[in-house]
């Protein structure tokens, strides 16, 4: 488990530290929403957001420490990127219809991240959507850095048509129903945090697999009084072969979970995930707590995350906001292996400071105290030095910058 007794004490030293070391920003420009016409009359919107930070993991870096035995090793070291610079582009077709997508930039790739269609249907209180996006329950998140169960769950981007009708009682009460279908994302792999050196298993972007299936949701949501409350569920199949034979089959010790089941088929297909989301948004304080249970195949998965923080207004700048989230990610009945990344439970409390400078610039500090469950045990080399490799040294810190335009 985090030891969290001096949690505050080692963020802010971690914090002033990693200050002196960066020294000085990368200076960006940023403008105003840009509003233009097209030759046929459409109204045609520009917007967008650029992010420049500075990564530093407490592990080893440098190239001695790039390839371990059990797990290729990225960014180890202290470095700075463009995490990513996104041009967006919406188009009005009428008051109720919009057509808008969104090209993403990186140091090393670039792509259509989102596309999507919005119609509002004023009459009967609902919204379709079609088109590429994340999935009708994903939430904002407030920090540079996912929680677990949103990482490995809801930030992956899928091709859907989606509606969601809203329905009042009153001026304090409503309701909304939620219905999805889907293009079933692959399972793959993602970032527990920022860096990119021990992956854990996902539900990734959208891409086209040979034995496609689809994937069917529904969601309800209730908010009373600026208390809010989601549930959902979603079912399908699992990809075939992609999921359960390649990305699942090859997991260390998957097989000898059919051991704990009484009836059970090697290829198993079985694909579903529910979960349920609370919040309060109120003045100036933000909570939110999330639990999220999975079965994929014989894999089962589950976790949870609470989250709180507290934005206060200043007269120089717009404000100034601390946050603390504490999550974990587990998989029931599979042994952790060194052998594999994809199988170990997390832990991850995440601590931030959200400075907003104004409407468009953003400064967000952020550390991740990290704890996976390898697998591992103590060994000695030929000097008698004992390796411990029950646990990974990475611990993150984060410092972004994030224009919007």
């Amino acid at each position: 488990m985090i030891k969290t007794g001096y949690l505050k004490e080692h963020f802010m030293k971690s914090v002033l530290t990693h200050l002196m070391k960066i020294g000085i920003f990368t200076s960006l420009g940023w403008t105003q929403l840009t509003s233009v016409q097209s030759e046929s009359g459409l109204e045609i919107l520009f917007g967008g957001e650029i992010e420049t930070e500075f990564v530093d993991v407490e592990g080893p870096g440098g190239f001695t420490n790039q390839d371990l035995t059990y797990n290729k090793v990225k960014n180890r070291s202290p470095h700075m990127r463009i995490d990513k610079a996104v041009l967006s582009t919406r188009i009005n077709y009428s008051e109720n219809l919009y057509y808008k997508f969104e090209l993403r930039f990186g140091d090393k790739r670039a792509n259509v991240d989102k596309h999507y269609a919005r119609w509002e249907l004023p009459s009967f209180r609902t919204l379709l959507e079609l088109g590429k996006n994340k999935p009708m329950i994903a939430t904002k998140r407030q920090t540079e850095g996912y929680p677990l169960i949103g990482t490995a769950f809801w930030k992956g981007r899928e091709y859907h048509i989606t509606s969601k009708t809203q329905y009042k009682f009153g001026e304090n009460i409503e309701a909304d129903l939620g219905l999805s279908f889907a293009m079933k994302r692959p399972l793959g792999t993602d970032d527990a945090a920022e860096d990119k050196s021990f992956k854990m298993m996902v539900y990734n972007d959208y891409e086209d697999r040979d034995g496609q299936t689809f994937e069917y949701g529904g969601s309800l949501g209730l908010k009373v009084f600026g208390v809010s409350a989601d549930g959902w569920y979603y079912t399908g199949k699992l990809i075939d072969d992609y999921d359960w034979k390649y990305n699942l089959g090859f997991l260390p010790g998957y097989d000898n979970i059919a051991e704990s089941k009484d009836e059970w088929e090697e290829d198993d297909k079985t694909h579903w995930w529910y979960g349920g989301r609370v919040g309060v948004d109120r003045k100036n304080i933000h909570i939110r707590a999330e639990y999220i249970n999975a079965l994929d195949g014989l894999l089962p998965r589950n976790g949870f995350y609470v989250e709180g923080s507290y934005r206060i207004p200043l007269n120089q700048i717009k404000s100034v906001e601390p946050l603390i989230r504490f999550g974990n990610l587990n998989i029931e009945r599979h042994e952790e292996t060194m052998g594999d990344p994809q199988t170990w439970d997390r832990e991850m409390i995440t601590l931030a400071f959200l400075i907003r400078l104004n409407d468009y610039l953003t400064v967000k500090t952020e550390y991740y105290f990290l704890n996976e469950i390898t697998g591992g045990s103590k060994t000695t080399d030929n000097d008698g030095n004992i390796i411990d490799n029950t646990y990974v040294k990475d611990n993150q810190f984060l410092l972004q910058l994030k224009f919007e335009f």
